[in-house]
C-alpha cells in the first residue's frame, strides 16, 4: 500500500513508470560514440587542443538532440527521459575517465569545460525529447 501511495507522489509526478532505462542507455552509449568518432580524426590529424575541446564541448549538445529525439519520440516522458540518457553519458565519461587514472595515475585532471559539456548533455538530451515531444502534439 506504501507504494502505491509512492507511486501517486513524487515517483508519479516525475513519470517514473515511463522511464525507458534501456533507450536511455542505449543513446547515452550512442551519442558518447558519435562524439568520439568526431574527436579521434582530431586527435589523429594533430588538430590543436582547442579545436578539439570546442568539438567535444558543443557536440555534448548537438548530437545528444538528435539522439535524443530518436529514441524518446515514442514515449510517454521524452524530455524526462533525453535528460536521463545525458546524466547516464556524463556518468559513463565519469566512469572512464576514473577507469583510466587507476591505470595512468599521471594523468592530467579533467578541465573545468569538460564539467560544462556534462550540463550539455542532460540540456540536449532534454530539448531533444522536448522536440520529440512537440512532434508528437502536432
Amino acid at each position: 500500500m506504501m507504494l502505491a501511495s509512492a507511486k501517486r507522489g513524487i515517483l508519479g509526478v516525475m513519470g517514473a513508470g515511463s522511464i525507458r532505462w534501456g533507450r536511455v542507455v542505449l543513446g547515452a552509449f550512442l551519442a558518447e560514440l558519435i562524439l568520439v568518432l568526431f574527436v579521434i580524426p582530431i586527435r589523429v590529424f594533430g588538430g590543436p587542443e582547442s579545436a578539439l575541446t570546442v568539438v567535444a564541448v558543443a557536440g555534448s549538445f548537438f548530437v545528444f538532440v538528435p539522439v535524443a529525439w530518436w529514441l524518446f519520440r515514442s514515449t510517454a516522458n521524452p524530455v524526462l527521459n533525453g535528460a536521463l540518457m545525458g546524466v547516464t553519458a556524463a556518468l559513463l565519461y565519469t566512469l572512464l575517465v576514473l577507469v583510466g587514472q587507476y591505470f595512468a595515475p599521471d594523468s592530467p585532471p579533467i578541465p573545468f569545460i569538460y564539467y560544462v559539456a556534462h550540463v550539455l548533455k542532460v540540456a540536449g538530451g532534454a530539448v531533444g525529447g522536448w522536440f520529440a515531444l512537440r512532434r508528437a502534439i502536432a
